[in-house]
């Protein structure tokens, strides 16, 4: 079942999978890697729309993965409901079906096709954002089937894809591909306070006071000794998987994470209590500034802008010194 950021379901989502971990490298499949869109690319496109008033729309395209034509000879097993004798049968695929292990690729590779036939040009450093010159020039961002379209009049883009592919028209991005998107005269401002939310009710810090800072002044964050290692075990939690949450905020909205995100993460192959107690001082944190996000003002003209500092031998471990550094678009933050 498909949910939307409010958590109501939207559409029925059961198709059949393959079980793509049976496949054998070299004779099902070859190369596996498709590339998925950064979110600092999404952030550059929105600030650059902002500053000249584009609108951003969003499209999915159903079942994306049954339009990619295969390259290699796969068989499928007889599924269930299929009134053959499995024995002596067996399905050849002629096109890719979710869990094969090339089946993003495939996709992406027949997007990226017809994309370049009706005119785009895919973007050096990130192959999923295109451009197309006209009278109307359109920006796109690829997400697998999920496609942000920002432009003066995307219409036309709309009636040549849905003549291609079984789209769904999303209309206004609000939610833009997961990120809360707020419009007004002056700016867009962009957050991801529904995820924070659900991170926050699955830690049980719904309900926690708020802190002022990430982590607490003049931290020092060491390893584990064993004492302080064992009473971290014993709480049963997923170090990575939480630390991993908050790092996809970083690298989206709450990019004043990153220091903390990049201290935390040191320590994965042996937390210790303390870095639990620090990661809950994100979520405090966190829980405080969730309404809060990147700011895109209107008409900016500033260009790229780049700031970087670094401290003087700070870590008491190495006594290396540690580089920031940030980047701005039109006067926003996009890394």
């Amino acid at each position: 079942m498909k949910q939307n950021h409010l958590n109501k379901a939207i559409a029925h989502k059961a198709c059949l999978c393959a079980q793509g971990f049976t496949q054998t490298p070299g004779l099902d499949f070859a190369k596996t890697y498709a590339p998925t869109g950064r979110m600092n690319s999404l952030c550059t496109l929105i600030a650059f729309a902002a500053s000249r008033n584009l609108s951003f729309h969003q499209v999915d395209i159903k079942s994306a993965f049954l339009n990619s034509p295969l390259s290699e000879t796969v068989y499928l097993s007889i599924p269930q409901g299929l009134d053959l004798d499995k024995r002596k049968n067996c399905l050849h695929l002629n096109k890719a079906i979710y869990g094969l292990k090339q089946a993003p690729l495939a996709w992406y590779q027949r997007l990226r096709d017809w994309l370049v036939k009706v005119g785009f040009v895919a973007c050096l450093l990130d192959p999923c954002v295109l451009h197309r010159q006209g009278l109307t020039p359109l920006w796109l961002y690829i997400h697998i089937n999920d496609i942000a379209i920002f432009g003066k009049d995307v219409s036309l883009f709309k009636k040549e894809i849905a003549e291609e592919f079984d789209i769904k028209d999303v209309g206004t991005a609000d939610p833009l591909l997961g990120v809360k998107i707020n419009h007004s005269e002056e700016f867009v401002s962009v957050n991801k306070q529904h995820f924070t939310k659900s991170l926050l009710d699955l830690y049980g810090m719904s309900m926690c006071k708020t802190v002022l800072t990430p982590l607490p002044p003049n931290i020092h964050l060491g390893p584990a000794f064993n004492e302080d290692a064992q009473k971290f075990e014993r709480l049963n939690v997923n170090y990575r998987s939480a630390i991993g949450s908050i790092n996809y905020l970083s690298t989206a909205t709450q990019k004043d994470l990153s220091h903390e995100v990049n201290s935390l993460f040191q320590f994965l192959e042996k937390p210790g209590i303390q870095h639990w107690n620090s990661f809950l001082h994100v979520l405090k944190y966190l829980k405080g500034t969730q309404e809060m996000g990147l700011v895109y003002s209107r008409g900016s003209n500033e260009g790229i802008r780049a700031y970087t500092d670094a401290d003087w031998g700070n870590c008491q471990e190495t006594r290396r010194l540690v580089t920031g550094f940030l980047i701005t678009f039109e006067g926003g933050l996009v890394i």
